[in-house]
């Protein structure tokens, strides 16, 4: 409606203006009198710059309503200016893009005022970075983790100069990685676990980086570790200690009388006997406790591995000739399974990769005893950057309650059991930057994989 009004009131000014340009010119035309002319060449010019007057007040009140809109100040005057005009209905379409406007803005604040309450009380540090390597988002907790107490938000050159192996850390990571460092610049030192992930949002890179402090977890690990060795260790010593304590008192006892030592001469055979049994198992569980501590050197004192380049179908074939022969004895199903990619190269030390291997077929041979139609696979896969190597059986299976303590020093379900095998192998394994798990079902069976990075790099 108000548009049909706006351009009825231009329609009527243009009519009026064309018919004053007709009269003056049949006026001219006709010889008229000056006055005559005069007057009509008045009205016409009265009739031009009013016409470009309101044109020109329209434009400005056009301007108002959209400067209006851009900073979200709608001004009643304006509007009724604009009503008079016939823009009445356009007034309140700006008014109602200006609300909208205002409360788009409104809902962006909240969810960057809830975006801020989030990253201020998580128990993660995060820094975003633009594709500029600009700091965009910055958590209190990451900069009281870096040893930047302050309240503001640095810049990447400020962080990169109180923290530069962060920094060095980050830049070598590029778009995505994960890594752990030991921060030294800290009053206390930590251990941060970095990860670093580039994401597109709104057309843009952001890189995010989240970091945590792991180093009071990595104590109470180690605390609970050595709690549960130093249990395990009483418990053993003391199953030695406590037979050959009271074997030796009961041999002085035989020896002595009145409270000194008889004579050998009077001895009856049966003391005699007595006194050698007591001393073998004395020395069967000197023995026992020699292993014991033999083990639990071999465990503390296990070398790095020196690496090479490794063929894994090739390290899987070692396996394959070594177990089956002894699987037909045992009438145990034993497949080998290279995988499609028979390519696949790690670096490893091969005598201790080997090893880790040996002792997971083992188990599983062993677990394979009184099982009807015993069967046991060893595969090879590549996962992303990592090659997954598995062995399996269809075994009865690890309870749920042990899972977590299988790979814990000493820790045996077997009788003759050291307990050292699986957390050796675990060692092993993570000596090499890789993982060693175990998923089992009771009454299906028990799957190891162990996992270590691809040489991709190889020929």
């Amino acid at each position: 409606m108000g548009s049909i009004r706006f351009t009825a009131g231009i329609t009527l000014r243009l009519v009026l203006i064309f018919s004053a340009m007709l009269a003056l010119a049949v006026m001219t035309g006709q010889e008229a009198r000056l006055f005559s002319i005069l007057g009509v060449g008045l009205l016409l010019v009265v009739l031009v710059v009013e016409l470009f007057h309101k044109i020109l007040r329209t434009n400005r009140i056009l301007e108002s309503l959209l400067d209006s809109i851009r900073y979200g100040d709608y001004n009643k005057n304006i509007g009724e200016k604009a009503k008079d005009l016939g823009f009445s209905g356009l007034a309140e379409a700006a008014q109602q893009i200006i609300r909208a406007i205002s409360s788009a803005q409104i809902e962006k604040e909240t969810q960057y005022q809830y975006l801020q309450t989030i990253l201020e009380h998580i128990h993660t540090a995060v820094i975003t970075l633009n594709e500029k390597h600009q700091t965009e988002l910055v958590n209190p907790l990451a900069l009281n983790t870096l040893g930047m107490y302050t309240t503001r938000r640095p810049s990447w050159k400020e962080i990169g100069k109180a923290a530069p192996h962060f920094a060095d850390t980050v830049a070598r990571l590029g778009e995505s990685g994960r890594e752990m460092i030991r921060l030294s610049n800290t009053p206390v030192g930590k251990q941060l676990l970095i990860l670093a992930n580039t994401v597109k949002i709104g057309g843009r890179k952001i890189k995010i980086l989240t970091f945590q402090d792991i180093e009071p977890e990595i104590e109470q690990k180690e605390m609970e570790s050595w709690h549960t060795i130093s249990r395990i260790m009483a418990h053993e010593i003391m199953n030695s200690l406590t037979p050959l304590s009271s074997l030796t008192e009961t041999g002085i006892m035989m020896l002595q009388e009145d409270g000194k030592v008889r004579d050998i001469a009077t001895l009856p055979q049966t003391t005699i006997n007595n006194l050698y049994q007591a001393l073998t198992t004395i020395a069967d569980r000197n023995r026992a406790l020699c292993q014991f501590i033999g083990n639990y050197r071999q465990l503390s004192r296990l070398p790095l591995p020196e690496k090479e380049t490794l063929l894994v179908s090739g390290l899987l074939d070692e396996i394959g000739e070594l177990y089956r022969e002894p699987m037909r004895e045992k009438g145990i199903g034993f497949t080998v399974s290279p995988g499609p990619a028979t390519r696949l190269t790690i670096q490893g030390d091969h005598g201790q990769l080997k090893q880790v291997l040996i002792n997971l077929v083992k188990n599983g041979m062993e677990a394979l005893d009184n099982v009807k139609e015993p069967g046991l696979g060893i595969s090879a896969k590549r996962v992303f950057d990592q090659v997954h190597v598995e062995v399996s059986d269809n075994g009865p299976g690890i309870p749920t309650d042990l899972l977590n303590k299988i790979f814990v020093p000493f820790f045996s379900t077997k009788p003759e059991g050291s307990g050292i095998g699986l957390s050796l192998s675990r060692q092993i394994i993570r000596n090499h930057g890789g993982q060693l798990s175990v998923a089992s079902v009771p009454g299906i069976g028990t799957r190891f994989r162990v996992s270590l990075p691809l040489d991709e790099k190889a020929p």
